[in-house]
């Protein structure tokens, strides 16, 4: 049982949150965001290279190209197994993780997460990557950051707009933790979950992000996630072939969103347990033959990078780890996908670094930057976040000479892929073959970052149909702009207060009313959560065809406090924010 003073303070800490100028609270929250994102991460990360290291004969967590062929087919059928074991083990709606997991929280939930998702996240994702399935780890830093916030939020009882915050801060702060990328996942998280930028939502998710890389580098260093030699655009005549580089990137982010599109489409008609079991098969035959795109592959990027890999082997490592990913996630393993595309974003530039020089367009010693250059157009392609893919590379390597021709790839494969082949983020194309929806709708984005509490009228007075005289006294005495007309316990109609006071005035000596025989504006009633959003509100109100929401708690024991009103102006006037 929690104090009464400490749920009074908890109660007018939860308006302070649902006010649209929160940034102070929110900021606060973001902070422990990330202490409790990167504590997570820590463990998972832990978890998957002990693991490794242990189970396998290798040297080090991820050096997947030194295990006996029976090994990498085994181990990632083996994987496949105990993913599917995993899922029949919960319900449907609970083996959807990930990235597009949140978005749709986001979109279709208030940004509620369900615990259990959150634990077949951790688990599965685990031994995905254990078992060196073409899968990132920003899929389940993700899920899990923004779990690890939200979770402690919902219990709290605080309202939905500051959840919405708070998944954005947990998802941020756990790419963060992941990559050592404290920008790049704030960034991700505004672009990709929130597709918005807010002081309100922008503030918190930094202050998050940075606690999470400071904690993550305390376990796991500060070091650059890939190794990279110097690099620079050796002189601005390159720039025409990198705008080509570009379009071809464009065109293989374009194709290869359409193939995991139809694979996950496909794959629908099996049984869910199935698929992972399939999929871990797939990835088991594909490291058979080339092993170099099992798992996170920082290695093979890592050689990629510095030059030391033959135009022949690109080319084979990119078509393979391109079936590997869109057959290994496209059929449900629970691993993110933003590492797959760095991955076969550094092949592809690589290989046409490597065909640039042999053409003598590129300086020797330049596959390092195409590399790097195709790492994020393929990112911000497939995505469609050019900055989350520009900064994420220049986080990644810290190689600031990749900005001119980065941001010249960057935007035009984004184009290529996005408007003119029409694909939109992959997360949002999954979405749409779900028969759902996440549009940038700016009214409904406006009216989400604000909670009932925050605009509602307090200046209210709650009384009985039949009341005393005595008792409208005492209720006038506070200047209620609504007067609640409470029958069966709950109010039903909303009496304009001045036209109470005008009745007292005009009947002095009268000893009681019926409200509802007092002539005067009345307006209907619904009930709304003083959790809930501006957006919920309306949707309500729209919903009920009721005029006005009374505003409810239902934190307190006993019947629910009602603590203001809103009409449909006030929610319509909140827009202006």
């Amino acid at each position: 049982m929690i104090p009464s003073t400490m749920r009074e303070w908890l109660e007018g800490f939860r308006i302070q949150l649902a006010r649209p100028d929160a940034v102070l609270p929110l900021s606060f929250l973001g902070l422990i965001a990330g202490i409790l994102a990167a504590l997570t991460i820590i463990a998972l990360r832990l978890l998957v290279d002990t693991a490794q290291t242990t189970l396998y004969p290798m040297a080090q967590a991820g050096d997947f190209e030194s295990l006996p062929w029976h090994w990498r087919l085994g181990i990632a059928l083996t994987g496949g197994l105990l993913v599917g074991g995993l899922f029949r083990l919960v319900s449907g709606p609970a083996q959807t993780v990930g990235v597009l997991h949140v978005i749709e929280r986001l979109a279709y939930h208030q940004g509620r997460l369900p615990w259990i998702n959150a634990v077949v996240q951790f688990f599965g994702g685990a031994i995905s990557m254990i078992a060196g399935h073409s899968v990132g780890r920003e899929g389940p830093s993700a899920h899990l950051g923004a779990a690890s916030s939200n979770l402690p939020a919902q219990a709290l009882g605080l309202p939905h707009n500051s959840l919405r915050v708070l998944t954005a801060c947990g998802a941020a702060a756990g790419i963060a933790a992941s990559f050592n990328t404290p920008l790049a996942g704030a960034v991700f998280a505004m672009e990709v979950l929130m597709l918005e930028y807010t002081v309100a939502g922008f503030a918190p998710v930094i202050l998050a992000t940075v606690s999470a890389t400071a904690i993550s580098q305390l376990i796991f260093g500060d070091t650059y996630a890939f190794s990279v030699p110097e690099v620079q655009l050796g002189n601005v005549a390159q720039l025409p072939y990198i705008l080509v580089c570009g379009i071809l990137i464009g065109l293989l982010a374009a194709g290869f969103n359409a193939l995991f599109q139809q694979v996950a489409l496909r794959g629908r008609s099996l049984p869910q347990w199935s698929r992972p079991v399939l999929a871990g098969l797939l990835v088991g035959v594909c490291g058979l033959f080339v092993p170099e795109v099992m798992g996170i592959g920082d290695d093979t990027v890592n050689a990629i990078l510095s030059g030391e890999t033959a135009l022949r082997l690109l080319l084979v490592v990119l078509i393979v780890k391109v079936l590997a990913t869109a057959g290994g996630i496209g059929l449900g393993l629970p691993g993110g996908i933003i590492g797959p595309t760095f991955f076969i974003g550094a092949a592809a530039g690589g290989l046409l670094g490597v065909i640039g020089i042999q053409l003598g367009i590129v300086e020797a010693g330049s596959v390092g930057l195409y590399a790097m250059i195709g790492m994020g157009a393929m990112m911000a392609a497939t995505l469609q976040a050019p900055m989350a893919g520009l900064i994420a590379i220049l986080e990644l390597t810290g190689e600031p000479g990749f900005i001119l021709p980065g941001m010249l790839a960057v935007v035009t494969s984004t184009i290529v892929s996005g408007r003119i082949f029409r694909r939109e983020s992959l997360f949002h194309t999954l979405l749409r073959g779900r028969g759902l929806d996440y549009r940038s709708d700016p009214v409904a984005q406006s009216l989400r970052r604000i909670g009932v509490a925050g605009a509602m009228n307090r200046k209210i007075a709650v009384l009985p149909r039949q009341v005393e005289a005595d008792e409208v006294d005492r209720a006038l005495q506070n200047e209620p702009v609504w007067v609640l007309i409470r029958e069966a316990d709950s109010p039903q109609l909303a009496l304009a207060g001045v036209d109470l006071a005008l009745a007292r005035k005009q009947s002095p000596e009268a000893e009681q009313f019926d409200l509802l025989e007092l002539p005067g504006e009345r307006r209907t009633l619904v009930a709304v959560d003083m959790r809930a959003t501006l957006e919920e509100a309306r949707q309500l109100l729209h919903d009920s065809g009721k005029e006005m929401a009374y505003v409810i708690s239902q934190n307190v024991p006993g019947l629910p406090r009602i603590y203001g009103v809103l009409s449909r102006d006030e929610v319509e006037g909140s827009y202006r924010y």
